[in-house]
């Protein structure tokens, strides 16, 4: 699917297709990242269609992962509410998230990735022993 391909009343046609109860709030576009477009939807939810080849396999680990983690974390994390499966309309699974109003992350300037990573998020996770241990490890090992 082409970001091109994706505008407004498409993600509408998705949103009624699976969510009907959703289909009539509000749907507009908001900065992306590179994996998946951002779609606002009414003014607590986001619409979050993957881009690319490695997007759904992310979106799947996030559906797993982040409400768990949201809970332990000491700052307010976008959670996956519903998981949408491929249709012929768009062939990728997709989600539907929780909106944190903000600015986002990657516009701010961080000297030491880790040291914030750890600063923000290393106190909640390691109340969870070893296994917050090693998500932390794993967050590293991406910076």
């Amino acid at each position: 699917m082409e970001r091109a391909g994706i505008d407004e009343t498409f993600v509408r046609d998705l949103v009624r297709d699976l969510h009907p109860d959703l289909a009539d709030f509000d749907i507009r576009p908001v900065p992306s990242g590179w994996d998946n477009q951002l779609w606002r939807l009414g003014d607590e939810l986001a619409v979050r269609p993957p881009m690319t080849e490695r997007a759904p396999a992310l979106l799947r680990k996030e559906f797993r992962w982040l409400p768990e983690l949201a809970t332990r974390l000491p700052l307010p994390v976008p959670t996956p509410q519903r998981l949408s499966e491929p249709t012929p309309r768009f062939p990728r699974p997709w989600v539907i998230a929780t909106w944190v109003p903000g600015k986002p992350a990657d516009g701010a300037e961080i000297s030491n990735v880790r040291q914030a990573a750890s600063d923000r998020c290393g106190a909640g996770l390691q109340t969870w022993g070893r296994a917050g241990r090693r998500i932390l490890e794993c967050v590293f090992a991406f910076t």
